[in-house]
């Protein structure tokens, strides 16, 4: 039987990069930033972590948007996955079952249980017997959060993060964590609450954009699937178009593989037209308000900065068919945009774009 193709590009580098800052004591937390689709999920769960058990750890996964509405829920379910990796004793299944009130079936890798009938306090209380089962085995915990500005969205979550703090805090010497998020806004309102020190002392990282490495080598795993050549700077013509995201781009090539030939340009704008957000994006855009329309645009042609200057101030007043503009009608705008996932703060006074796609149509619904 011929094995199956791999399309994951290594990102060796990176994985041994994060760990060594773990392995040297330079911080016992971690958090890795990149938007969505751009293979941070996938990296983590098939770099790092393989990386870490190699060096001896016990890993935890966590995703908190597998189950939005209970974060606890996706808590437990990824640490009681972690203990797939102890021994699995008579002592190990008894007390599993007593932890989750109920039998444990152990599927390749996995373990299930029902949680719909558990009240909150007696998930909290789960959460920390699992944990004390993983730190009683006696090797460090890598637990990776991902997704974890979730926690920020709703008041009701606030358990779970008092919760985190109060099993990391006291295990430093034993616990290593990586909080990931796609949302650069939701990750710092988590950061910034005042009673998250645990997450405030995090280290942040961007996840570097794939270059002609990545190219090359899903080149030549497209080569092997159907002994087709592409040319390289095509690729990475195709690439920036798909704003050199990684789901896009393997979505292009999969159309590719399907429709033959090696012309991935004219396979890229096919696959932008049938992935067209044309109706959502006309439904946002047509939710906003004027002046709301007006900053997303200057942002996207002033790339974000200066929004708060007076030139900035008198064109969007002119454009509003008003004399003068203060700076707190920019600023409500501003803060209408962030919260509703619109736009982002990358540095002080600046400004992005949440979806690149948006702003490209928000340039072409202009120029109409």
């Amino acid at each position: 039987m011929t094995a199956p193709l791999n399309w994951h590009f290594p990102r060796v580098e990176l994985a041994e990069k994060l760990m060594d800052r773990f392995q040297i004591g330079a911080t016992t937390a971690l958090t890795l930033f990149a938007p969505r689709r751009m293979g941070k999920t996938e990296f983590v769960n098939k770099d790092l972590l393989p990386l870490a058990e190699k060096q001896g750890y016990i890993t935890a996964y966590v995703n908190f948007w597998d189950r939005k509405q209970n974060p606890a829920d996706s808590l437990i379910v990824g640490l009681t996955r972690a203990t797939g990796s102890l021994k699995r004793t008579a002592k190990l299944r008894s007390m599993l079952g007593r932890i989750t009130g109920g039998s444990i079936s152990t599927p390749i890798g996995g373990a299930g249980f029902t949680l719909e009938d558990k009240g909150e306090a007696d998930k909290l209380d789960i959460i920390q017997q699992l944990f004390d089962l993983l730190l009683k085995d006696g090797r460090p915990l890598l637990l990776a959060l991902d997704e974890v500005q979730h926690l920020a969205t709703d008041r009701k979550f606030e358990p779970i993060i008092f919760a985190l703090r109060g099993i990391i805090d006291p295990n430093r010497d034993r616990v290593r964590v990586l909080y990931t998020g796609s949302s650069r806004d939701g990750l710092r309102k988590l950061f910034a609450r005042r009673n998250a020190a645990l997450f405030s002392s995090s280290q942040q990282i961007d996840l570097p954009t794939f270059g002609r490495a990545y190219l090359e080598y899903t080149a030549g795993v497209f080569k092997q699937a159907t002994a087709r050549t592409l040319d390289i700077n095509e690729c990475a013509k195709a690439f920036r178009t798909v704003k050199k995201v990684p789901y896009d781009f393997r979505g292009v090539i999969d159309m590719l593989i399907t429709h033959g030939g090696t012309d991935i340009i004219a396979v890229t704008e096919l696959y932008l037209a049938d992935n067209s957000q044309e109706e959502t994006y006309r439904s946002s855009w047509d939710s906003l308000k004027p002046m709301d329309r007006l900053v997303l645009q200057y942002i996207i042609l002033h790339g974000g900065v200066g929004l708060y200057t007076a030139e900035a101030r008198a064109h969007i007043a002119d454009q509003l068919g008003l004399d003068t503009l203060d700076t707190a009608p920019v600023q409500n705008a501003v803060n209408r945009l962030r919260r509703d996932g619109h736009i982002a703060s990358v540095a002080q006074g600046q400004y992005e774009l949440e979806d690149p796609y948006f702003a490209d149509w928000i340039v072409t619904a202009a120029a109409r």
